[in-house]
């Protein structure tokens, strides 16, 4: 039976999810702007939000300095916003650093090959070079996917911290784009053990029926994973003989990102 405090503990989580959801609105409708300064009343009709609800939030913004207020013209993003822009900036030297090893690999496997970045609560796909094969697995760059059942998700989630990983896992109802996607956490947390032993991770229509794909991190220095690497194919080609090729492929090759990585990311951080 649910406690009164795990109830409690729930509706304050939902609080929080909703406050978030409603100030990433918020900043939408400032960035749309392209730099000109938007007035409350614009504001709150962007995001369909009370006109005092939209005033405590972007106030509270402005607080952080995610947002900055003029008197007389209103609000647009602050130098936070900045501050944070670069940081993805950062992040996507990673996608210049892994492009010739993404060229390499799509070469040699003659498949579709996946760059996917962290983000939150999914994964996006930044980068994506389709295989040289008549019939391939279609591209993906630019698009988000899940932790739970995709090869670069589980990549990813294999190495975070464990209570990182558990509140991924938990935050919502695990979605099955296919029948066969595994979506109990103790199953996937399976997954991820093995993930961990081997170095790679696969997923077999799990998000698309007829086809398979596997996935390696990219970790830093601090062991936690910066990136991942997939390579996907048909189902025809990526049988498991196929699959467990491939995943050693991808760990040797990712095994010299990793590095390159400790040589050069130091110094774009900075």
């Amino acid at each position: 039976m649910e406690t009164r405090e795990a109830r409690r503990q729930s509706v304050g989580d939902t609080a929080r999810i909703q406050s978030i959801g409603r100030a990433k609105a918020i900043l939408d409708v400032i960035a749309a702007a392209n730099g000109r300064h938007v007035p409350l009343r614009e504001i709150a009709e962007g995001t369909g939000l009370l006109k005092t609800t939209a005033f405590n939030l972007v106030t509270a913004l402005a607080d952080t300095g995610l947002v900055e207020r003029d008197a007389r013209r209103g609000y647009r993003l602050g130098l936070q916003a900045l501050v944070y822009g670069r940081v993805i900036e950062r992040q996507l030297d990673i996608v210049a650093l892994v492009r010739p090893h993404l060229v390499q690999l799509c070469a040699d496997t003659r498949e579709t090959v996946n760059l996917a970045l962290p983000c939150p609560t999914d994964i996006v796909i930044v980068e994506s070079l389709e295989g040289g094969q008549g019939l391939r697995v279609s591209s993906y760059a630019g698009t988000r996917a899940t932790y739970h059942s995709t090869a670069c998700g589980r990549a990813l989630l294999a190495h975070m911290p464990p209570a990182l990983r558990q509140k991924i896992l938990t935050l919502a109802p695990l979605a099955a784009p296919t029948p066969k996607t595994c979506v109990t956490v103790a199953a996937i947390e399976a997954l991820l053990n093995e993930c961990r032993r081997v170095g790679y991770v696969s997923e077999v229509e799990e998000n698309e029926l007829g086809a398979a794909c596997i996935a390696a991190p990219i970790r830093g220095a601090d062991g936690e994973p910066v990136a991942a690497v997939s390579i996907a194919g048909p189902l025809s080609r990526m049988g498991a003989k196929r699959r467990a090729e491939v995943g050693r492929l991808l760990t040797a090759r990712l095994a010299e990102v990793e590095k390159d990585l400790a040589h050069r990311l130091p110094r774009a951080v900075a």
